[in-house]
């Protein structure tokens, strides 16, 4: 990763909220000079609208994703991983014993690998986003899409996010994957509502996000960092950003407000 701040670069950050379904991005998206996706990144079939290049892959751990890993691994140039627990090897760091961890290909790129970088706990830096976050009150810790761009801003400068909406278009009644799918599709046979693409998402484990509160909070967070981006620290302050981070970009700036996905 850069030392210093990159300033040259553009970059872009894909989350995997419904929401990347309403705009056909591919080809800007892969247009960028890096790009960052998270966590189960599925992008074939869905070129037109996200793309398939990928630079960055910024994941919690495999195997609640069904051991995936993304369809253009091999071109992965860095890996960032939310905690030592996400470890390649499949075992736990500490214990040596075998558990829920990363699990990788024997053909994953070795310089990702070497390179990677462990996004939250055990990095002092993240320390410095203390500050920042305090204000809004977040109830659990950061997810992982709010990690990665977090982090991103310790490298670059010109950030654009796009597909991150936080799961507040599900409520305690509903569940709405937190991945993108295609339109409700009804089986003409059973007459009840399918997917074909759920082999990929493993629907039946899906979670229901539930808690809205906790998602605006997260939001409100993606709405600060845009309008307004990252302040420079007091002189009071132990921890903060030494250098004000300018503003990041976002490609659908509904996903700032309520929408119906």
């Amino acid at each position: 990763m850069p030392k210093k701040l990159d300033t040259t670069s553009r970059v872009i950050i894909i989350g995997n909220s419904p929401s990347i379904l309403l705009q056909e991005y591919g080809e800007l998206i892969d247009s960028y000079d890096v790009v960052i996706r998270v966590n189960k990144c599925v992008t074939e079939g869905f070129e037109k609208y996200i793309g398939k290049k990928l630079d960055i892959w910024a994941t919690t751990r495999t195997d609640n994703y069904g051991d995936y890993v993304p369809e253009n691994y091999k071109d992965i140039k860095y890996l960032w991983l939310r905690t030592k627990k996400s470890n390649p090897e499949g075992k736990d760091p500490e214990t040596g014993k075998k558990g829920r961890y990363l699990k990788l290909p024997k053909d994953f790129p070795k310089e990702a690998l070497e390179k990677r970088y462990i996004m939250f706990k055990s990095q002092k830096w993240y320390s410095n986003y203390i500050p920042f976050l305090k204000p809004f009150d977040l109830r659990k810790e950061p997810c992982t899409g709010l990690l990665t761009i977090l982090t991103a801003c310790r490298f670059y400068d010109d950030i654009t996010v796009h597909g991150f909406t936080f799961g507040i278009q599900s409520d305690n009644k509903h569940r709405l994957s937190g991945y993108y799918r295609e339109s409700e599709l009804i089986d003409n046979d059973s007459g009840s509502l399918v997917h074909p693409e759920d082999k990929l998402w493993l629907s039946d484990k899906n979670v229901n996000w539930g808690n809205r509160d906790e998602g605006n909070r997260k939001r409100d967070i993606l709405k600060e960092l845009v309008e307004n981006g990252i302040p420079k620290k007091s002189k009071k302050d132990k921890h903060g950003f030494k250098k004000a981070h300018p503003p990041i970009k976002i490609l659908n700036k509904e996903e700032l407000e309520d929408m119906n996905l």
